[in-house]
C-alpha cells in the first residue's frame, strides 16, 4: 500500500487519480496540510477564487476520509525529526511508512531524497 503525503494527495487530486487516493493511506494531518494548500493558493498565489477552493475542499475531504489513516508513534516522530533535522511534520509521514510497512508518495524534492535513503520512495508521477 502508498502512504501519500499531501503534495501527492493534491497532486494526484488535480489529475483526476481518485482511484489512486482511496486506494491509499495518509496520516491525520494531510488534511489540514491540504487545507492550507488550498488557502495558499487562493489566498497567497491567487491562483483559484474562493468557491473553487472551497468545492476543491469538499471532494479533497471527502477523498481524504475515504483513505486509511495511520497514526505514527508520536515519540519516534520526534526522535526521527531531531536526528534527521526534517520537520515534525516530514518526520509523522516517514515513520508512519516505515511503522506500516508503506511505500510513502511524496512530491516533496527534500523529503523524496531523505526517505530514498531509508525506505522506499516514489513521486505521485510514478503511479
Amino acid at each position: 500500500m502508498n502512504l501519500l503525503d499531501a503534495s501527492a494527495i493534491f497532486n494526484l487530486f488535480q489529475r483526476g487519480k481518485y482511484d489512486i487516493l482511496v486506494s491509499g493511506a495518509t496520516i491525520p494531518l494531510a488534511r489540514y496540510e491540504i487545507g492550507n494548500i488550498l488557502w495558499k493558493n487562493y489566498k497567497v498565489r491567487n491562483r483559484i477564487s474562493k468557491r473553487e477552493a472551497m468545492e476543491s475542499g469538499n471532494v479533497l475531504f471527502e477523498l481524504l476520509d475515504s483513505m486509511e489513516q495511520i497514526i505514527p508513534s508520536s515519540a519516534s516522530v520526534l526522535d526521527l525529526s531531531l536526528e534527521e533535522g526534517l520537520t515534525f511534520y516530514d518526520s509523522s509521514y516517514l515513520v508512519s511508512a516505515i511503522e506500516s510497512g508503506c511505500e510513502l508518495v511524496t512530491d516533496d524534492l527534500k523529503l523524496h531524497k531523505i526517505v530514498s535513503s531509508k525506505i522506499t520512495a516514489r513521486k505521485s508521477s510514478d503511479l
